[in-house]
Parts: C-alpha cells; structure tokens; sequence
C-alpha cells in the first residue's frame, strides 16, 4: 500500500523486487431476469494469454551498433547512477485536454472488449525511438537516441522533415503551432521552428546540470523541464529564462506532467511520486510505494495518478493513497496511456503493451511485436495508438 507524505519526510524505501506476474481470466456475462420467460445470455469469457510470445532475436544486420541492449539495465538508485540511459516521455498526456477527450469518446463507442492489431510498422531511425508526439497538424514527431528529430505523417512512411540535434533526444513537446522543445542528454533544451521550409534551430535554454529526461507544458507562458540532476525548472517562455525552481527530489526526475488543476506530478528515480504547486514553489504530498525508480506518471480522466516502475507494477493514486497496484508486467513498465474511458494502455521493457480495464483493473489484453523494450505510447487523434521501441520501430495499432 503505497502512503502519501508531508514534505518533511525523506525516509526512503529499500528497493526489491514485486515479482507477481500473476495473469487473470477476464470474463463478462449479462443475464436479463426481466420476464422469466426469457432465456438468460451466454456469458462471453476473454481469456489473457500468461505467456507472450514475443520475438527475442533482432537481425542485428537490420539494428546495427545501436546498443539497444543498453536500455534493459536496471540499476539500484543511487546518486552516481542517475547518469544511467533512463529517461522518460510522459510528456505525450501534454496534448490538449479537449483534444484528448474527444478522442477517448470516440474510443468508447467501440467494441467493449478491445482486439487492437497492429496495422502499420516503420522503421523511423537509426536507434532506439525514446519520444512520440502529435502536432497540432496532426503529424507526429518522434526523437531518438541518434540524435534526430523527425516529423510523419501517418499515411506515408517517408519523413516530411528531420532535423539534428546537439545530443541524443530524450523528449519533445510542442509548446506552440510549429515550435518543438527538444530536451537531451548535452543538459540542453532545443528550440526549433519547423513552420519553414527548413527547420531552424531557434534557441537554446540551458541551466540544468545533467541532462533533460521530461517536459510538459504549464500554461501560455510557461513550460516545465525535469532533469537527472534532481531539479525541475520552470521556464518563462517568452523571456527565455527560469521562472522557478523546484528541488524537493533527491535524485534524477524521470517523469513529469500537468496536472487538471494546474500543479505538477513528477516521477524520480528517488522511487517516489511528488505533487507541486508552482505557485508557492512547493511541494505539497510525497506520494510513496513502489520500491524502485518511477519511470512515468500519467493522470487519467477521473482525476486518479497511474505510476510505472522499475519494480514491473502499476499503481492508482487519489493524489493522497495508493488504491490498487496492478503486477501483469515482467520487466519495467516505461510508459502509460489512457485510450479510451475506461482503458489504459502501458509499454514495458517486457516488449509488451498491455490493456488494462480501469475499473475491474484487470490486463484485458496484451500486444505483441516490438522486438525490443517498449517506450514510447501515444493516443492519436485519429484513435489509433502508436508505440515506439528501442528496436527502432514505430507501430501503429487499431481497436478493430
């Protein structure tokens, strides 16, 4: 049971293994007692397979040097390991809410068990894919570790523009129409301008020390970056300076979004969730329970916080107690999604993406097909869900 903490307590979990793949049959039966004459319906049972059988051999003619296999080392947390290849881009929930909304709507009125088949791959870039993200075009852009930003469409497989980088890309976030922050591990945010002809690199914020894991978007005028040298910076966009700086975590910040109400969530490698107000520049609850880093947070429609960890769990918050932890996962869970009202969606290091039903909180299904760690999840505005891994692929998936 995961505890929420004033600010001042830093006592610390050991970390450990919660090893608990246990997989659930998923059943649903209706049965009309209306008029007795009626004959009741068959029950209609969906059944999870216990043992993906996921592809384990990569034609390393295909990969290349790319050191993907790097992606699946996890460390004990501790201050010198925060230099590790760990990163998040949970910044995919900062697309506009309403945008969102009617997206998962749509999702709804589909077929209530899901059946997504993947119905597009494409191989993107030279290593792994670390960040998805829409435009407001309703393009996508997606960073990787081989230092290159490129911008889709999802009907062609040829990029419509790539730009380089200074280091390898850790996460992106369109602030405006055709302006993309780019965040990577030279301790740097890139501005670039794709609205010409040729992208142009505008501007360069610098001030974290170590290099820039989050971003997320906090109103018009500012934005926020969470960075391995344990601080989040709150950054006036238009004077292109820090606003605030927040430094609650004790180690590097993995994860990092905007809450409805305005404050921020962040996921450490400290293995703790924080809740800012970055209005007073504090942070307000510690949110306590999993038992290695926090790899993303995400906040679904009902207002609950979902946290996944290096320790393979998922958790559901109120933003004050852990209301469930959910143990299907075989590795590190990386990235969470919400696609629809009542489902979410979240990629491991397992090479899996489950779906999870929000309220019975049970894996309705698994998807498999990335030969390599999943990190990257986005619900498009189209409906479709797109996933990205460190085998360089991009896969597009449809609720059929």
């Amino acid at each position: 049971m995961g505890i929420c903490e004033s600010r001042g307590n830093t006592d610390k979990l050991t970390p450990e293994n919660k090893d608990n793949p246990n997989q659930n049959n998923i059943a649903a039966s209706q049965q009309n007692q209306n008029n007795a004459s009626q004959i009741a319906n068959n029950p209609i049972t969906s059944r999870i397979n216990n043992t993906p059988n996921v592809p384990n051999n990569i034609n390393s003619s295909k990969i290349g040097n790319n050191n993907i296999s790097s992606l699946n080392n996890t460390p004990t947390p501790n201050k010198s390991s925060i230099q590790q290849s760990f990163v998040n881009t949970s910044n995919v929930q900062n697309v506009v809410e309403t945008k969102v909304s009617t997206v998962i709507k749509k999702n709804t009125s589909l077929i209530k068990i899901p059946n997504f088949t993947c119905i597009k791959s494409f191989t993107c870039h030279k290593d792994a894919i670390v960040c998805v993200i829409e435009l407001s075009s309703g393009a996508i852009a997606t960073g990787s570790y081989d230092k290159t930003v490129s911008i889709w469409n999802l009907e062609n497989q040829n990029p419509l523009d790539t730009f380089i980088t200074s280091g390898r890309v850790f996460c992106l976030l369109e602030f405006e129409p055709g302006i993309i922050l780019c965040g990577t591990d030279n301790n740097e945010i890139e501005m670039w301008d794709i609205n010409s002809a040729t992208s142009e690199k505008k501007f360069i914020f610098k001030k974290h020390l170590l290099w820039v894991n989050c971003l997320t978007k906090c109103n018009n005028y500012l934005f926020a970056s969470g960075s391995n040298d344990s601080d989040i910076i709150v950054w006036n966009y238009e004077k292109r300076e820090p606003n605030k700086i927040l430094s609650d975590h004790e180690e590097g910040v993995l994860s990092l979004i905007t809450l409805k109400d305005g404050k921020l969530c962040s996921g450490s490698s400290d293995m703790t969730i924080k809740i800012w107000d970055i209005e007073v520049v504090e942070c307000i609850a510690t949110l306590r329970g999993h038992s290695r880093w926090v790899k993303c947070v995400y906040q679904l429609l009902n207002g609950n916080i979902i946290s996944g960890s290096d320790d393979r769990t998922i958790k559901i918050w109120d933003q004050n107690n852990c209301l469930a932890t959910l143990s299907e996962h075989k590795k590190s869970v990386r990235i969470l999604c919400q696609i629809s009202e009542n489902l979410f969606a979240s990629g491991s290091f397992d090479k899996t993406i489950k779906i999870w039903d929000i309220n019975t909180k049970k894996c309705v299904q698994t998807l498999e097909g990335h030969a390599s760690n999943v990190i990257c999840l986005l619900l498009h505005s189209s409906g479709l869900l797109i996933s990205s891994s460190g085998d360089r692929n991009v896969k597009v998936w449809k609720n059929q």
